[in-house]
């Protein structure tokens, strides 16, 4: 019995578009395979027109529900079709050292472990807010208190008889019990002007990514960035749901992009970019293009034990 899969991830597009090329034809295909497992009769047992499934998928366009459905029931079609083939590599925490050396034979990859969310959006928004929300964490938890201490302390001062002293014993309360310094002090607060740098770096770095990593056998670590708009649910309730990092078992398939260490690459240019005496404008704009490679990297760079890939669904098997 085949297992049920609960997406949280599906990109439909990549999907219909692989297996049309693959297959020489989406309908076509589907029609044939399905025909030869469900035969109609005049009885019309079994499902009608079963063998039509994906085109009328395609087709379809009147009840978006039902697409969202059939959509999910399409993909394990085509999932089952590339492991049938021979075209895809199923790897996990058991079998990924096995299997390293022949990565680069395959392109598809079905990855099983658990998962650790990366939500660069959140993590943007955090810092941007950071300020604010940790006044009003400091207001709830730490402001009774606060007040408390201050009331004993002006009960104090109250009873200094020279009014002298009383007003430079009042300005030293003020100036070390301000409730904002007393934030900071706890870490509630952070600068402005750092905060603001913070943010910026994040943005150009990493431009809200939804980021998933798997890491495998303490070597291995598999990543993907998901386009929200592929997403069955709101990232911010799947980490609720599941935890940042999983205690369920995730299925990533998708298509194996890099895979390489950085040792092993060949660079794209080389040196001979620059290497005359003399250069034109396109060869200093290739030059600027370099430069912002290696910038990126500090970013977004490829680690010697990560695999790249580019996903089209992630689900749960039930």
């Amino acid at each position: 019995m085949e297992k049920i899969r609960s997406f949280l991830y599906l990109d439909n597009y990549k999907m219909y578009s692989i297996s049309s090329q693959l297959f020489e034809g989406l309908t076509e295909y589907i029609v044939t395979s399905k025909g030869a497992e469900n035969t109609e009769t005049e009885t019309q047992k079994g499902n009608i027109a079963s063998g039509r499934v994906l085109g009328d998928i395609i087709q379809k366009s009147t009840n978006q529900t039902e697409k969202k459905f059939l959509h999910d029931y399409s993909y394990n079609l085509f999932e089952k079709a590339l492991i049938e083939k021979g075209k895809v590599l199923e790897v996990d925490n058991d079998n990924i050292e096995a299997f390293s050396e022949k990565m680069s034979d395959y392109s598809f990859i079905k990855v099983t472990g658990r998962v650790i969310f990366n939500d660069l959006k959140i993590i943007e928004d955090t810092f941007r807010n950071f300020n604010s929300i940790g006044e009003a964490l400091g207001y709830i938890t730490k402001k009774a208190e606060y007040d408390a201490q201050i009331a004993i302390l002006n009960t104090e001062i109250n009873q200094i008889k020279d009014r002298n002293q009383k007003a430079k014993a009042t300005n030293i309360l003020k100036s070390k019990t301000e409730f904002h310094k007393l934030l900071k002090e706890e870490g509630l607060m952070l600068d402005d002007e750092y905060l603001k740098h913070m943010v910026y770096i994040l943005n150009y770095g990493y431009n809200e990514q939804f980021e998933i990593q798997i890491p495998l056998n303490d070597t291995y670590l598999i990543s993907a960035q998901l386009d929200r708009d592929n997403l069955k649910d709101d990232e911010r309730r799947i980490i609720k749901k599941y935890s940042r990092e999983t205690e369920k078992e995730f299925v990533l398939f998708g298509i194996l992009t890099q895979i390489e260490k950085e040792s092993n690459k060949e660079r794209l240019f080389g040196d001979k970019i620059g290497a005359g005496s003399e250069t034109n404008m396109k060869e200093s704009l290739m030059n600027i293009v370099r430069t912002f490679t290696g910038v990126e990297k500090t970013f977004t760079g490829k680690l010697d034990y990560e695999i790249i890939v580019d996903p089209i669904s992630l689900y749960i098997e039930l």
